[in-house]
């Protein structure tokens, strides 16, 4: 069973998805920063959201997530850059390393594969996510400190914060969050469940002198 105040998916760091800066990540939305909860076994989602992103670029995402044993789940993402005619794609395995507490800190880990591909090539890249929420009775904060190795280039460091809290049938968010050698960036999500197993949601931030922003949908089952 999950605690934080909305269960996130998946941490991913991808170039082309870009929900941390221009060249990284994916999480559950609104939220770019992942917490360390999975989906109960037998159960997922699948998330569809818009996306403009620093320098005008267009992305849409679709993102399913399943519960595959206790303790992990399993993800993916497939991305298309419209802007830059660029394809993301991606696969990952999420695990939870300590038991969900409602009051106290839990630990996660996360290991993928990114692949992009654009009409100059093809790149391949793993990467790691190292992540802690903890829930408090004012909300929940999220820690994520990471890697990524692209090709043809040296490891580089992701890292994240955030903050959510329940506002009845809302749920608000604020994080910091980038990758090493790109601008961070600052944005403000909210999300709602308008019907059972649907979830609609927000986000809008700044990443160095560019508004960006997206408009989400979640499917849960």
């Amino acid at each position: 069973m999950s605690f934080s105040l909305r269960r996130a998916s998946v941490s991913l760091v991808i170039p082309g998805l870009a929900l941390f800066s221009a060249d990284v990540c994916l999480a559950g939305r609104p939220l770019a920063v992942d917490d360390a909860n999975i989906n109960d076994v037998g159960a997922g989602h699948v998330e569809t959201w818009y996306a403009r992103q620093a320098g005008a670029s267009n992305n849409l995402t679709v993102a399913p997530a399943y519960g595959l044993a206790q303790g992990v789940e399993v993800a993916a993402a497939l991305s298309r850059d419209s802007s830059n005619k660029v394809n993301s794609s991606s696969v990952q395995a999420k695990f939870r390393l300590t038991e969900s507490r409602s009051n106290g800190c839990n630990i996660a880990a996360v290991l993928g594969l990114t692949h992009t591909n654009a009409n100059d090539g093809s790149d391949n890249a793993p990467y790691l996510n190292g992540i802690a929420t903890c829930n408090m009775n004012g909300g929940a904060v999220h820690f994520n400190l990471g890697a990524i190795h692209p090709a043809g280039s040296s490891t580089q460091k992701t890292w994240g914060l955030s903050y959510e809290r329940d506002l009845g049938s809302i749920t608000a968010d604020i994080e910091y969050f980038g990758q090493q050698h790109n601008r961070p960036t600052a944005q403000f999500g909210l999300s709602s469940e308008i019907v059972k197993n649907i979830q609609l949601d927000g986000t809008v931030g700044r990443t160095g002198g560019d508004t960006v922003y997206s408009l989400g949908m979640k499917f849960m089952f």
